[in-house]
């Protein structure tokens, strides 16, 4: 039996070696598709700014929730899926209204690993498990991967990134696995996978202990800024006419009383504590590791949640005190994910480093990312779900340990500038998990799963980040089977997200010199607002909104544009960038600002701490809150960025 299962992977091994090497020198060759779509003549490349409508005030989609007898679809949940489904069904011609208990992106859709991509290790396991479900899984995602490039260019860019190879053995292994790669991008490659010699991969990465190391492997795929792109996602939902709010939670599912079917929600302003009932011709659970809690209340008669959905939580993996939101889930099955933050040199800054192998089998990545180093993750499995996991010292610890077989220099826990932990499910259909099975692996799916329950709720969960866009529109195409609606065609995949519109790959430049920006200031905006940047760079050469507080820039003067080079600032956040998220992006806290409209709590979180005071001083103003707010909120955000691993 073992004799013939070595026998099967080496025959597979030898026919994907042969398939790949024909494939790959018989194809015609592949540029950038997408970006060549975006490029423009650089000697007429000019600043146009897109200068969009100004969006609806919170209080006017409000007013619209509680004026709309029914929406075609109500979507619950506002990470990456719920968000896509917005903006897939409002383009589509659909009534749309989403609710988000938080904030965009505020559990796991801002904690990923920040890459568009396929996957090479899920493509590994395609091919030694001869699963064509896997390697479906990674065909599916290079694509995905290509269209978030083309429809985000600002947010999502091409990163290469180098394998080590420690042994000579693993040379035309590896070789063979990226050009695999490469082919099943098929038309949506980005860049052809190279080899490397010894010399050239120390070069690149001189912080590798180049005694071990053989060769490198250099394959691209796509780095972006999650919650960034979320954000996006329902701005672009907004001006596509859908009503979007977030910090609205869910009480209850509306349900007909004679059939039981679920026909829209009852859901509370949490400013306010104000009610509103939504009617919905069909309702989409997009909640994630959240899902099984909606489904609970599919199941009750009258749509209210159960009364144990909240507690403490006692498990290692969560912070003391840290709520439970989901107890014994049903459909997810929960893993936390640990990702640190470190200084620039611990990797090259324009290749991330993949460790195909660590000392426990997991794949380790160490990307550039914002001017810093992203290094993760872990994987451990946990039976609740919390409502805010963090990484523990022990988590942080082990990708430290990790790290340090590779690195020559010490690897210091000093170093780490933030830690955070998310929630990645894998799913399974809970029509085939009995009631007290919680933990069983029955029934798993690996991608993303969608079913409608006898109540007409239609749940969309599981999956990744690169794939939102499909998970979004497989969505809706079953919103429009139970709606019966008669829609126009899908056409998120040529889309144009807020920002993108125009967008020239000069725009950095054309920024620096219309503004007298310094390059680190134009990489900035041009990178995280796209065209929408001008907007901001209007606001600067007010007097008022171009200073830099104590808070955000760490110094104790403030400083005007005009009269220093942001370069010397560690990071270039600005008044003018607070005003802009609140009033176009829908900021509603310091969190929404520090942790996602800005990465500032990721990238640092000790200096993050500091711009805490600053941050609420302006958004009190702004929002007109009172002392006593101003008082809870910068308490409660110093509380919650502490556990980001300071």
């Amino acid at each position: 039996m073992f004799s013939r299962t070595i026998s099967r992977r080496i025959a597979a091994t030898t026919l994907v070696a042969a398939g790949g090497y024909a494939g790959w020198n018989l194809r015609p060759a592949q540029d950038h598709i997408y970006h060549n779509e975006a490029r423009n003549d650089v000697q007429t490349a000019e600043l146009n700014p897109a200068r969009p409508p100004s969006p609806p005030t919170r209080s006017e989609l409000l007013n619209r929730l509680s004026k709309t007898a029914q929406f075609d679809v109500l979507v619950i949940g506002g990470g990456a899926t719920g968000s896509g489904c917005a903006v897939d069904g409002a383009t589509r011609g659909l009534n749309v209204a989403l609710v988000e208990m938080n904030d965009f992106a505020s559990g796991t859709s801002s904690k990923s690993t920040k890459m568009a991509h396929g996957g090479v290790r899920y493509l590994e396991k395609a091919f030694w498990e001869l699963s064509k479900a896997q390697l479906d899984l990674v065909i599916e995602a290079l694509n995905e991967r290509g269209h978030m490039l083309y429809t985000a260019p600002h947010l999502c860019k091409i990163l290469p990134i180098m394998i080590p190879v420690y042994n000579y053995w693993q040379v035309p292994y590896f070789y063979v696995g990226c050009k695999m790669y490469d082919l099943f991008a098929g038309s949506q490659n980005l860049k052809s996978s190279f080899l490397v010699s010894k010399g050239q991969a120390t070069e690149i990465a001189p912080m590798l202990d180049g005694s071990k190391i053989k060769a490198g492997l250099v394959y691209h795929d796509g780095s972006f800024n999650d919650s960034r792109m979320n954000s996006t996602l329902a701005v672009t939902a907004i001006e596509k006419g859908a009503t979007v709010l977030n910090y609205m939670e869910v009480l209850q599912l509306i349900k007909n009383g004679s059939t039981g079917k679920v026909e829209g929600a009852v859901v509370q302003d949490r400013e306010t504590g104000e009610q509103y009932k939504i009617n919905a011709k069909v309702v989409v659970n997009a909640t994630g590791p959240f899902s099984d809690r909606i489904l609970q209340m599919d199941k009750d008669p009258k749509g209210f949640p159960r009364n144990d959905l909240i507690q403490f939580a006692n498990e290692g993996h969560t912070s003391i005190g840290s709520r439970v939101a989901v107890s014994n889930p049903h459909m997810v099955v929960p893993s936390v994910g640990v990702h640190i933050v470190l200084p620039a040199f611990y990797c090259p800054k324009t290749m991330g480093l993949l460790d195909a192998k660590t000392s426990d089998g997991r794949v380790m990545f160490f990307l550039p990312w914002q001017g810093k180093v992203l290094a993760g993750t872990t994987d451990i499995p946990m039976k609740q779900v919390p409502e805010n996991p963090t990484a523990t010292e022990a988590d942080i610890q082990d990708i430290l340990k990790e790290l340090q077989h590779y690195i020559k220099f010490p690897v210091k826990r000093s170093d780490v500038l933030s830690a955070w932990a998310g929630i990645r499910p894998l799913v399974r259909d809970p029509r085939k998990v009995k009631e007290g099975e919680g933990g069983s692996t029955q029934g798993l799916v690996r991608s993303h799963f969608i079913f409608t329950s006898d109540n007409g709720l239609v749940t969309i969960a599981g999956g990744k980040w690169t794939t939102y866009r499909e998970m979004a529109e497989e969505t809706i195409n079953e919103v429009v089977k139970q709606g019966h609606f008669n829609v126009k065609p899908c056409i998120t995949k040529k889309l144009r997200l807020a920002g993108a519109e125009n967008w020239d790959p000069n725009l950095q430049a054309l920024l620096a010199q219309r503004y007298h920006l310094s390059s680190k200031m134009a990489e900035h905006l041009a990178n995280s607002y796209g065209t929408r940047a001008s907007m901001i760079c209007d606001m600067l050469e007010d007097g008022d909104l171009n200073k830099l507080p104590v808070t955000f820039g760490g110094r104790e003067d403030v400083t005007v544009i005009g009269n220093v080079d942001f370069d010397s600032f560690r990071y270039p956040f600005t008044i003018a960038e607070l005003k802009y998220s609140i009033n176009h992006e829908y900021t509603r806290t310091a969190l929404d600002f520090l942790m996602r409209r800005t990465r500032f709590a990721f990238l640092d979180a000790k200096q993050a701490l500091a711009a805490v005071p600053g941050t609420v001083s302006v958004m009190g103003d702004e929002l007109n809150w009172d002392a006593s707010r101003r008082e809870r909120e910068i308490k409660d955000t110093q509380e919650f960025i502490k556990t980001f691993g300071v």
